[in-house]
């Protein structure tokens, strides 16, 4: 009991000597109140940064390997080729069959080709982008469908004239009408529309852009009626480009499989194609790129705060210092009357730590307001982690010791007899 009374005492006569100077306190626990939000504002950033990046990597599939097709750096031969005819570039039927048969631990192979077109309703004619591909595709990339069905087995084998479009195209080509069993012209094509999906996943646009006005038809249909070159209208002519699959995504069996996977099919791509004009992209190697990249930043940031709190560090370490000369005689009076060494040293630390705890604790409510501000005022995506929060405030806590620890012991070490006699 008499320790816990000795205790409260030691704590009410350091937060006394606190309240006696608030102003010089005030300024000596800014630079600690800088140093706590700082690191709260910037972690929550990065936290928010990295989750849409992982979001937007795991919608294009974990267990995905996306391969895509693109145009070879424009170098003498091919453009004397492009002049001369038409551009072939880009992965091939062949490539398909080739990966289909010899990558190890796949589960499904789905092509895909993508060509610009124009669907047209009554009057209406919007540029879209037209998706030929296989039913697997909607299982791959999880397509997500707000009326009819998606295209199915019956659909590629019949060669139907049946598409698939996005719900943003179907509000600007059909308005207020219900787009389902109506006609859709693509290219001068009539199409009926057996399905909406809400919108087209990242992992199938590709290099097509965003996935608003899409339309998804059966790959053989696509053969039928458009065959396999692209012609491209421009001032003063045309180029022609041929390209057979734009896109192909390799659905692995886990983890393993899919980095083992891409080995494999950069190296037989490589032994296939002599120009560059693909690329292969595997979300799970992203996906262990961004979290690297996330602890760097943190560790960054982590860094650059805690500049900011070393230095109301040494502020309060100062300040400290200043209160022991100011308050020789206050100590040898206590000393004289029975105080000990350790109570000496723990009462200028309890001052120590105080500043800073109170600063840390103003830091964190700044801290929290300014992510959602952010978040408000740019929209960027801000995270609070209950570890965002903890970090800032125990580095703060130890800020707090290491800087009063010195004080406190050049405090405990004055001799009473030349205290009492200090003016």
């Amino acid at each position: 009991m008499k320790a816990t009374h000795k205790t409260l005492d030691v704590l009410r006569l350091g937060l006394h000597s606190l309240t006696m100077h608030k102003g010089r306190s005030v300024l000596t626990a800014l630079g600690v109140i800088f140093g706590v939000w700082s690191v709260i504002a910037m972690l929550a950033i990065n936290e928010g940064a990295s989750y849409q990046a992982q979001l937007y990597l795991r919608e294009l599939g974990s267990n995905n390997i996306l391969i895509e097709s693109v145009k070879p750096t424009s170098d003498e031969s091919k453009a004397s080729e492009a002049s001369r005819g038409v551009l072939h570039y880009g992965l091939t039927h062949k490539d398909v069959t080739t990966l289909r048969d010899n990558v190890p631990g796949l589960l499904q192979c789905v092509s895909i080709r993508r060509t610009p077109k124009s669907a047209m309703v009554d009057d209406r004619v919007v540029p879209i982008t037209a998706v030929a591909t296989e039913p697997t595709y909607g299982q791959v990339g999880a397509i997500e469908m707000v009326a009819g069905r998606f295209i199915s087995t019956a659909d590629v084998l019949r060669t139907k004239a049946h598409c698939v479009i996005t719900e943003s195209l179907s509000r600007r080509l059909f308005r207020y009408r219900d787009a389902m069993g109506q006609i859709v012209r693509l290219d001068n094509e009539p199409f009926v529309v057996i399905g909406i999906l809400s919108h087209l996943p990242k992992s199938l646009i590709g290099t097509a852009g965003e996935g608003g006005n899409f339309a998804i038809i059966p790959l053989s249909t696509d053969q039928k009626r458009y065959g396999e070159f692209i012609i491209q209208m421009r001032q003063g002519g045309a180029t022609f480009e041929k390209i057979e699959v734009s896109q192909l995504i390799l659905k692995m069996d886990g983890d393993a499989a899919v980095m083992s996977g891409a080995e494999v099919a950069r190296s037989l791509l490589d032994r296939l194609h002599e120009d560059d004009d693909y690329e292969v992209g595997v979300p799970l190697e992203l996906l262990a790129q961004q979290k690297k990249q996330r602890r760097l930043w943190n560790v960054m940031f982590i860094g650059i705060a805690s500049v900011s709190l070393l230095v109301g560090g040494i502020g309060i370490m100062n300040i400290m210092l200043a209160s022991v000369t100011e308050r020789t005689r206050e100590i040898g009076i206590r000393r004289a009357l029975g105080a000990k060494k350790v109570d000496v040293v723990v009462q200028f630390l309890v001052e120590s730590v105080a500043l800073t705890a109170a600063g840390g604790a103003i830091g964190i409510g700044i801290g929290l307001a300014i992510p959602y501000l952010i978040e408000f005022a740019l929209g960027l995506k801000t995270i609070i982690s209950p570890l965002t929060v903890v970090l800032p405030f125990t580095m703060a806590i130890v800020v707090g010791l290491a800087s009063g620890l010195y004080p406190a012991s050049r405090a405990a070490k004055l001799d009473p007899i030349t205290a009492l006699r200090h003016e």
